[in-house]
C-alpha cells in the first residue's frame, strides 16, 4: 500500500450535533471528508464503499477559535460567528497502490473542511505495516470494536448523483484523537513512524 502525507495549516470538520451558533470541530476528519479528498485527487466523485479499504491518521498540534462574518440567505444583516479550527495539521491516507498517480497530480484543490483549509502533498511512499498490539487513534473506528470514546454518527459517503447532495452511508464511530499519552490498544497495522496502530475501513465487505 501507499502512505500519503498531507499538510495545512489549518482544519476544521463540523461537529454533528451542532447546525448553527457556536461551531466546534471533531478532533479528526469524518469518513466523509475523506470521500471528498480522494474525489478532489481523482476528479470525479468516489465512493468509499468502492474501495478494497481506506485508513487515516489525523494530528495537529492544537486548536483555535476563528471570528467568521456569515450572511443568511435573503437577508441583508451578517452574523459572527465563532469557530474553532485546528492548526499545524498532517493527514495520513493508507491506500491501494493505485492512488498514487492521482496525488502525484491532483485534478482539484484539497480541502480538510472548509475551502480555506487547503492542503498540500507532503510524501507519498511506499509502506509495510505488520500487525501488533498498538495503541489507535487520529481516526475514527467502528463502536462494534469496543474501544472506548465518544460516539458520534457520521456520514461515511455523500450520493452526489443527485443535487444537493445527499448521505448515502451513516455509521456510528468512536471518534479518537491522536494519542499524547495512554491509549486504547488493538491489534492492527502498525506504523513505527508515527507509532500507531492503522485501521483500515472495508466498507466494501
Amino acid at each position: 500500500m501507499i502512505r500519503v502525507k498531507l499538510r495545512a495549516w489549518t482544519a476544521s470538520f463540523r461537529y454533528p450535533t451542532f447546525q448553527s451558533g457556536y461551531q466546534p470541530t471533531l478532533p479528526v476528519p469524518p469518513p466523509s471528508t475523506i470521500q471528498g479528498i480522494l474525489s478532489a485527487a481523482k476528479g470525479e466523485p468516489v465512493y468509499l464503499t468502492e474501495l478494497p479499504y481506506v485508513g487515516y491518521v489525523f494530528r495537529s498540534e492544537g486548536k483555535g477559535l476563528d471570528l467568521e462574518k456569515i450572511y443568511a440567505l435573503g437577508k441583508v444583516e451578517t452574523d459572527i460567528m465563532r469557530r474553532e479550527f485546528l492548526y499545524n495539521v498532517e493527514l495520513y491516507l493508507y491506500l491501494p497502490d493505485e492512488w498514487e498517480e492521482h496525488f502525484r497530480r491532483p485534478r482539484y484543490q484539497l480541502l480538510l473542511g472548509r475551502s480555506s483549509d487547503v492542503a498540500t502533498v507532503d510524501e507519498i511512499k511506499r509502506v509495510e505495516l505488520n500487525e501488533s498490539e498498538a495503541p489507535v487513534g487520529g481516526t475514527v473506528v467502528p463502536v462494534k470494536l469496543g474501544v472506548p470514546g465518544v460516539v458520534h454518527a457520521l456520514v461515511v459517503e455523500y450520493d452526489y448523483s443527485v443535487t444537493p447532495r445527499k448521505a448515502r452511508l451513516v455509521r456510528p464511530f468512536v471518534v479518537l484523537p491522536f494519542p499524547k499519552g495512554k491509549a486504547p490498544k488493538l491489534k492492527l497495522p502498525y506504523d513505527d513512524e508515527l507509532g500507531v496502530g492503522v485501521y483500515l475501513h472495508r466498507w466494501s465487505q
